[in-house]
Order: C-alpha cells, then structure tokens, then sequence
C-alpha cells in the first residue's frame, strides 16, 4: 500500500486538463476535481494494518460530488488506474448511463420476517455507468458514481485489469473501531487497486450438483437480442454489512455488482450501439466471437431486515432462499413485497458462509421453476436461485474484485456452465494477460479473468440463453 503526492507537473497538467473541459462544455459551473490522495505518515500504517488480507493498494480521496455531476451531465471523468505493481496513472472515461432497472422498478423492498410484513422506500436514480476509456491505448469500464461513493473497474492494454471502490465498508466489516474509522476516513475515501496485485485466493469446491441443463440445443444459435432478468435478494446479515446509511446501502452494492454482470453478458463494439456505447469488446471478451449476448434487467432490490434466511451453511442458506422467496408461492411478505416471476434470483449474503463463498441450484437453472426447485436432497435441486457471499471472511477477501467475480461464477452455473476441475485457461486484452476462467474450481486468485471459455460461451451458455430466454419460464 502507498498514498500518492502529486508532481508540480502532474497538477499543472491536470489543471489546464481541467480548464479545458470546463470550456468545452457550456454552461458548465464546475471542473473536474483531480484525484487527491493523502500525504502519508501514521494513517498509512493504520490503513495498511487495518486492509493487509487485500493486497497492494493505494488509499485516495476522490471528489464524488463533483464526479456524480460530471457523468450525469456527459461529460468524460478522470479516474485513477493503479497499474501492476502499484503505479498509478489518471484514465478519461466516457460513462454513459447503464439503467438496469425494469421500468416498474422505483423502490426497494425491506422485508420484516419476524413481523411478516414488507416496507418499500423509493430508489434514487440509477447511477450505474458503462464506457470506453479513452486516449492511447482504449480501454472498458464499469462504474457506479454517486454523490458519496465511486465503485467499478476499468480493463485497459496492456496494464490490466484496475479497481476502485469506497473505503468505508472496507474499514467497518474488517472491524476497524467507529473513532479510528472516522479519523482515516477524513484523509481517504476510496482505494484503487489492480486485480494482479490482489492477495490470497477464494476457494470454491460449489460444484455439489449433478445435473445437466435441460433442453439445451446440441448447436449453438445465432445472437438475438435477448433480456434475462432478476431479483436481488439478501439476508438480515447484509442489511447490517451494507445499511441504508453507509455509503454503499445494499440496494447500490447489488446494483452495482449486476451492473458488472450486466457488462460480462451484454458486451458489444459501440458502433453497434451508437446511443450508448458503453462497452468494447473486439478482444474475445465473452469467451469467443460474440457468441452469447444477453442485457440484464433488475427487477427486484430487496432484502430480510429480520428472519428470513439466516443459516451460515451456504447450502441450507440456498435452501432457505428457495423456499421463503421462492417466486410461485413467497410466505413473506404479501404483495407488492414479494418477488415477481423472473429468469434468475440472486442471494446476497452478509454472512461468513461454510463450505465456499457461494453456490448455485443446479447447473442449467435459469428460468427453471419445476418441481426440482423443491427437490429433498439438494443434489437434486435444480432452480433459478443462487447464493454469493458479499463480506470478507476465512475464505474470501470481500473486496469488489473477488464480489464480481463469485456472483458471475455462480450465474455462470445457472446459464449451465459446469465446474472445471482442471480451470482452464482463458486470455483476454488480445492475448496480453492469460488466467484462469470463471468456472475454475481451483478457486480465484487476482489472475483470474472476467471470462468464461470459449466452449462454455459457444457451446452451453449462448444456446441456454438463447432457449430459456425467448418464452415464458420452461418446466422441463
């Protein structure tokens, strides 16, 4: 870990950088604000005591309000890039609004299990970006912006693959007490980290399922504009991890983790998609010549603020999200606090869960609401459900890094990719940076790629998209 001080020259440059944007767009009553990143001394040595299971990273204070204004104005940002081995370079990007949201979707659900009732509150605007990174070499990001939180990735040749996101959950779910909290957080606000410097390794061994997708075709088919949706659900644990008055509520945390899902299926040139060209993906992102392609779309933000799935037992937790937010018949909470009928239900959990930080109903689940769903062994249950572990514990590192990558591998099952015992390969950044793939059951490491092989891409999941994703939901 290291804080940063800017150059005479970098704040010259970043100044006139500055004022030139500030004449570019008219009517503009503000710039934008640099990076700013402490000057050192004892915080440091708090921060790097307080965050040592993430690796290498540099604390930063960025000027959220000012970021917020600028993207919902179109206007291009700088963010940091923290390359490998901890230099740090700005990047301009141009965001352009990703809404996830369905269109009756204004508000998020809390759910009183112990009461047996629900309560909504209305949802802030949606504040989840995709865009190009700009300048020489291009690049990709994904980002949720707010007034008080700045939360995504960029992917950038040749230097990787970089990540920012607020320094507050970090602090409070690694126990860090309120005072020291308050006094590091009046310096810093954020950190930036490259995904090959992450420490550790997530380890999965979630491939408890036997089953193979159901009425998948044996050939894969043409790309067609197709839409999976999903609910969002969490335990009365990430209500705590992720409050409604943290930086990060819940509501942002899951829409900002799908926003990234959302990136992974639905990566297109933006010449194909001049109103929103938010992606660039002429690198065999998805695993091989756009073979799946399928725009996510929320339907549900919800979670148990008391009872409701509450075992740390990643199974009997699935189990339980099943059956109490089940969309055919949820005992809790009465409409309109129940979920609506949707291709995916994802768990996010608060908890430290045993067994692996996640698992997955099934391979092949998606948009299945069969009698498996209920299944009595759960070797037999095959669903629309799926768990992923949000906060760091004994095995996983809780950071956004390992967050993305746990949700993606356990919809990965849902879309009917199996475990690799063997984790193949996978290159992206035209063939600059190779690792592991998704699926690997060897677990997750900061090599691992946001990708899933080519086979799975041709061969399983495009066809399941494609099969389950134009009707209504299938009982095979």
């Amino acid at each position: 870990m290291e804080a940063r001080t800017l150059t005479r020259e970098e704040r010259a440059r970043r100044r006139k950088s500055s004022w030139a944007t500030l004449f570019f767009v008219l009517g503009c009553s503000f710039c934008l604000a640099p990076l700013a990143c402490g000057s050192g001394g004892s915080s440091d040595n708090q921060l790097d005591s307080a965050l040592s299971g993430i690796g290498h990273f540099t604390p930063i204070h960025l000027d959220t309000v000012a970021l917020s204004r600028a993207v919902q104005a179109g206007q291009p940002v700088e963010l940091p890039f923290q390359r490998h081995g901890g230099d740090i370079i700005d990047r301009q990007l141009h965001l352009t609004l990703r809404n996830l949201r369905s269109a009756d979707l204004t508000e998020f659900v809390l759910k009183d299990g112990d009461a047996g009732s629900g309560s909504s509150l209305p949802l802030p605007p949606p504040a989840t970006y995709q865009g190009v990174v700009e300048g020489e070499p291009v690049g990709v990001g994904a980002f949720t912006i707010t007034d008080a939180a700045v939360e995504g990735s960029m992917l950038v040749f040749p230097d990787g693959w970089s990540f920012i996101e607020p320094l507050e959950p970090e602090l409070r779910l690694r126990g860090v007490d309120p005072a020291m909290r308050q006094k590091l957080l009046k310096t810093y606000n954020h950190i930036v980290y490259n995904a090959l410097d992450s420490r550790g390794s997530v380890v999965l061994r979630d491939d408890i399922f036997a089953h193979t997708p159901p009425g998948v075709p044996a050939e894969p088919q043409p790309p067609t504009p197709l839409v999976m949706s999903i609910v969002a659900d969490g335990d009365a644990a990430l209500f705590r991890a992720y409050p409604l008055d943290s930086v990060m509520p819940f509501w942002l945390k899951q829409e900002t983790l799908l926003n990234a899902v959302d990136w992974l299926y639905n990566c297109i040139e933006p010449a194909a998609n001049g109103n929103n060209a938010y992606a660039s993906c002429g690198n065999d992102f998805d695993g091989g010549s756009n073979s799946f392609q399928a725009r996510l779309r929320i339907d549900r933000l919800e979670v148990w603020t008391t009872g409701g799935p509450d075992s740390a037992s990643r199974e009997e937790l699935l189990l339980q999200s099943i059956a109490q937010t089940h969309q055919a018949m949820p005992p809790c909470c009465g409409p309109p606090h129940t979920a609506g009928r949707s291709n995916l239900v994802h768990f996010f959990s608060g908890r430290d869960l045993r067994e692996g930080p996640g698992v997955a109903a099934g391979i092949g689940g998606l948009d299945y609401y069969g009698d498996l769903c209920s299944a009595d062994d759960i070797e037999d249950v095959l669903c629309h459900h799926a768990v992923s572990q949000l906060v760091p514990g004994r095995e996983f590192r809780g950071t956004a890094l390992f967050q993305q990558l746990i949700v993606a591998h356990e919809i990965g099952h849902n879309n009917g990719a199996a475990e690799q015992p063997l984790g193949m390969g996978v290159c992206w950044l035209f063939g600059t940076q190779c690792g592991g793939n998704l699926m690997g059951s060897l677990g997750f490491t900061g090599e691992s790629k946001y990708l899933y092989t080519a086979d799975d891409a041709r061969s399983v999941i495009g066809p399941l998209l494609a099969a389950r994703l134009g009707g209504t939901a299938s009982n095979p």
